[in-house]
């Protein structure tokens, strides 16, 4: 119960990035009019966030290392409380870029770091299971960030003397960006629950402090044992030599190197991250209304969580290979029938709408 809930907070660092990284689908058509954008400064302000995090994923584990994993996940809570009080309180286009770019940091820091330190402190026969909080949480994230936006749009146009003092009906895309404030600051706070990383510590020669750790999810003895397991995965790993890269391309490790790249292509080259980044203003330029893209949105995401959730409960069960299949056949499908429906349509304009 103890490494589960341990896990459970780190995790939140998944739904903080999760949420970051779609709230934005929600924001662009309010600050494409506000601040009279082009089309490159658009798509720069949803992108703006990605640049920085992929800084910050080859930098967040060798920073880890050398300070530990809680610190660096607490600077990722702060990062995205500045970078969400910034973006809704952002007086220009600059600003707000900086401050996505800010919030990018914090992406890519929770990212490497959340799982990382899930699958040090997991036992080994649930590290798997524990491991996929982290994925969850980020889909849990998407899916809320939708609705957030969603609601706040409804409340903004409801004519709520509260929510019209409150300037939501003014500036909806503020609050759309802002209220990720709380859940950083509730991360921030929660993370001071949470020990340091028992495989940090034991590479530190912290020995006892790590086994304190292992003590409060199990007995003495099995903790002794995790322990035990740790110091000689750290031994294994210093005494390994270090290869030159051209290894890498060695016949033997052809096919592992094929498949790996080729799987890590294929799961950003599939498209859907232009849906979530973009979905309200694709369903609005289908024709359903504002409203109804935003709800549709919320749909997207509801899907999302739901066959992530099945995919977890299936995974061990049918196999990792038949799911990426079934899975990327269904995205391909998809996009097919999206990019046909776009290209085949038609847009025209009543002679009585005013």
């Amino acid at each position: 119960r103890y490494t589960v809930t341990m896990s459970i907070i780190v995790a939140l660092g998944g739904f903080l990035m999760g949420f970051d990284a779609s709230v934005i689908s929600g924001v662009v058509g309010f600050i494409d009019t506000e601040f009279a954008l082009t089309k490159i400064q658009l798509g720069w302000s949803v992108a703006s966030l990605t640049l920085t995090a992929t800084i910050a994923m080859m930098l967040a584990g060798p920073v880890s290392d050398r300070v530990g994993r809680r610190p660096v996940l607490m600077a990722a809570a702060l990062l995205f409380a500045v970078s969400a009080a910034w973006s809704a309180l952002a007086p220009d286009f600059i600003s707000l870029v900086m401050a996505r770019m800010l919030g990018g940091f914090g992406v890519g820091a929770a990212l490497i770091i959340a799982p990382m330190y899930i699958a040090e402190i997991a036992p080994p026969e649930k590290r798997g299971r524990m491991v996929s909080f982290n994925q969850l949480n980020i889909v849990l994230g998407i899916s809320i960030a939708f609705f957030s936006n969603y609601l706040i749009l409804r409340l903004a146009q409801s004519g709520i003397v509260w929510a019209d003092a409150l300037g939501l009906a003014d500036s909806p895309w503020r609050w759309m960006l802002g209220v990720e404030t709380l859940p950083a600051v509730i991360y921030f706070l929660a993370l001071f629950l949470v020990p340091e990383s028992p495989r940090w510590l034991a590479m530190h020669g912290r020995r006892e402090e790590a086994l304190a750790v292992f003590a409060r999810a199990a007995d003495v003895e099995t903790a002794e044992a995790y322990l035990a397991a740790v110091e000689h995965s750290i031994a294994d790993a210093d005494r390994t030599a270090r290869v030159p890269i051209r290894e890498l391309f060695a016949p033997a490790m052809r096919l592992v190197l094929t498949i790996g790249v080729s799987v890590a292509i294929l799961q950003q080259i599939t498209g859907i991250n232009s849906v979530f980044f973009y979905a309200p203003m694709i369903f609005e330029q289908s024709g359903v209304g504002t409203d109804a893209s935003f709800m549709q949105a919320v749909l997207v995401g509801i899907v999302n969580l739901v066959f992530t959730i099945a995919a977890m409960a299936l995974i061990d069960r049918l196999g990792r290979r038949p799911l990426l299949g079934v899975g990327l056949a269904g995205i391909a499908g998809c996009m097919f029938l999206l990019s046909y429906g776009f290209g085949s349509a038609s847009y025209t304009l009543a002679a009585d709408v005013d």
